[in-house]
């Protein structure tokens, strides 16, 4: 925002006027000077030094900032008195002054509105790369995600999830349409440069009901300090989205800085993973292995290089090397070991606690408990949800589910999997609607097609979900997961045979790691009649410790054989409870 100098000086005459200062004659002095100073252009040169010698006429030539801490304590004094200040007689200005964390420079803000909900939405869109370097878009994402990641620690402000937030980058947009698509109270946008070996993001948080700004700064740090950075901009936020507050909600713990190549690795693999393709996969890993190298005692790498070889696991169309992928479940202990917090490796370990060890139940508990560390983190949620349908938890997998598509509104497996859990639940037609609802919204796609199967399958009309899966494997030919769907319908209408020589197509290849392959088996037989071919390929994949482990106690497109005597040997071999 951009205020008139008339409004600036009134609200500085009132603070210096009023009783939180009235015995605070260093406190005045200083404020006077950093407003001053920003509104006549110097704000971004404020320098502990200078502060020392203009305002508390410290000598140029003894003064020294290590063992002289007169500007340090007096700034936090002069932050105290202002949160002071704001809660009470200030509590009505309609311009707030706050002193950015880790620096000196004043930002001048707007007062935060009525209307603001007491859990309000905020979207933090792509900051954009105005360096000058393509290579440097990594480098925007990163920061973009790693304030993202942040925000959903904290539990008194919900933040839209990156794969929602991320359809609007690189483009012209109007802040309040994307607002309505993401049904967002607040947005912050901005852009990212680099002078000399300083990172320069300016930043704007602005309400997504009128367009307006609440306030616009210039964060400025050594590329370095990329967490100093993160902790400045995230501070300014949480107090300007607190309603009717002056002092921040608890601000997340964020991981330690880094070396910029370092953290460039982390960003790349962070961003190739999200594709979720093979050869990017491969790169990633890649990348993940080199960045723990390079920082052995930092938790995220770790944690990502973990994510990626879980994620080269477990698409469907996995590398030539699946098999060959080491585990995740090392690299995570590791993350870990560095940072027993990080909600997102312990959202992933309690899926490797299924997979690897068969242990459901603390896998649950693990779930549940990186939730609680971060209650709006929609991939966090996302895993506790899928592991809720695994114990036929159907309401809270709906629950969960939900949430999760409330953070992430315009991404594909957020909604549908939001109508796979209604589906199990037994709301088929509102599973339909959702669906529906997801073309008009996002357009078709694979995974609408698939989605739309498997419900239909579910629900018994295999007629419409063979038209449906034959024209996604018409329109998709290389996609395994059509195939499934297409190879189900012609065991189900009595074409077994032909439905395993389609299959053999697909798997018997190099490209699809043993377990996975005997899932696609077993979930195409599941259409037919040859009950021992079906249950000869799950107990293969139980024995597997492949990533599908965790779809056999409770798909529902395997109920029928609840009641055969084979599936409770199946579950006493998958260790599940109460078998």
């Amino acid at each position: 925002m951009d205020p008139s100098e008339s409004l600036i000086a009134a609200e500085l005459l009132r603070a210096l006027e009023s009783r939180t200062f009235a015995r605070a004659a260093r406190a005045r002095d200083l404020l006077r000077y950093l407003i001053d100073s920003k509104r006549s252009g110097h704000a971004g040169r404020l320098k502990e030094s200078a502060i020392a010698l203009d305002v508390f006429g410290r000598s140029a030539s003894t003064y020294d900032s290590t063992t002289d801490g007169i500007v340090r304590v007096s700034v936090n004094r002069l932050r105290e008195l202002l949160d002071r200040y704001y809660a009470d007689e200030g509590r009505q200005s309609g311009l707030r002054f706050e002193i950015q964390r880790g620096g000196y420079t004043p930002i001048i803000r707007r007062s935060t509105p009525p209307g603001l909900p007491d859990l309000p939405r905020i979207a933090v869109l792509p900051l954009a790369n105005f360096t000058g370097s393509p290579q440097n878009e990594a480098l925007c994402d990163g920061l973009t995600e790693d304030i993202i990641d942040a925000m959903t620690r904290v539990p008194d402000v919900r933040v839209i999830a990156r794969t929602s937030s991320f359809r609007f980058k690189g483009m012209t947009i109007d802040i309040r349409s994307v607002a309505r698509d993401l049904s967002a109270d607040a947005l912050l946008e901005g852009s990212v440069q680099i002078v000399g070996d300083r990172l320069r993001v300016t930043a704007q948080l602005i309400f997504g009901s009128d367009g307006t700004h609440l306030w616009s700064h210039a964060f400025t740090f050594a590329s370095s300090e990329r967490r100093e950075l993160q902790e400045a901009l995230i501070d300014i936020m949480l107090r300007s989205l607190k309603p009717g507050g002056t002092a921040p909600v608890a601000a997340p713990t964020l991981p330690a800085s880094i070396s910029p190549q370092a953290q460039s690795l982390i960003d790349q693999a962070r961003g190739l993973n999200v594709t979720q393709m093979p050869d990017n996969l491969t790169y990633a890993e890649t990348l993940a292995q080199r960045a723990t190298e390079l920082v052995p005692e930092h938790a995220d790498a770790w944690f990502v290089l973990a994510m990626v070889r879980y994620s080269q696991r477990s698409v469907l169309t996995s590398t030539a090397t699946a098999d060959g992928v080491p585990s995740a479940a090392d690299a995570l202990q590791r993350a870990l070991a560095l940072d027993p917090n990080n909600a997102q490796a312990i959202s992933l370990s309690a899926y490797l606690l299924i997979t690897e060890s068969l242990q459901w139940t603390e896998a649950l508990k693990r779930a549940q408990s990186a939730a609680a560390l971060a209650p709006n983190h929609g991939g966090v949620n996302g895993r506790l949800a899928f592991i809720q349908m695994c114990f036929g938890q159907l309401a809270e997998a709906v629950a969960t589910y939900a949430h999760v598509f409330s953070l992430d509104p315009l991404a594909p497996p957020a909604r549908y999997h939001y109508a796979l859990a209604l589906a199990a639940s037994g709301r088929t037609d509102d599973a339909l609607a959702c669906i529906a609802d997801g073309r008009r919204a996002l357009g078709d796609s694979l995974l609408r097609q698939e989605t739309l199967c498997s419900v239909l399958e579910m629900s018994g009309d295999d007629a419409t979900a063979a038209s449906v899966s034959q024209i996604a494997l018409a329109q998709h030919p290389a996609s395994v997961s059509a195939m499934m769907h297409v190879g189900y319908s012609l065991a189900a209408r009595g074409a077994l045979d032909e439905a395993r020589a389609l299959c053999a197509r697909y798997t018997d290849t190099s490209t699809i790691a043993a377990g996975t392959q005997h899932y696609i088996r077993m979930y195409i037989e599941s259409g037919g009649k040859d009950d021992a071919a079906f249950f000869n390929h799950a107990m293969t994949v139980a024995n597997s410790r492949d990533p599908h482990v965790m779809m056999l106690p409770n798909a529902l497109i395997f109920k029928k054989y609840h009641a055969d005597s084979r599936w409770q040997v199946l579950l006493r071999a998958l260790n599940y409870p109460g078998a």
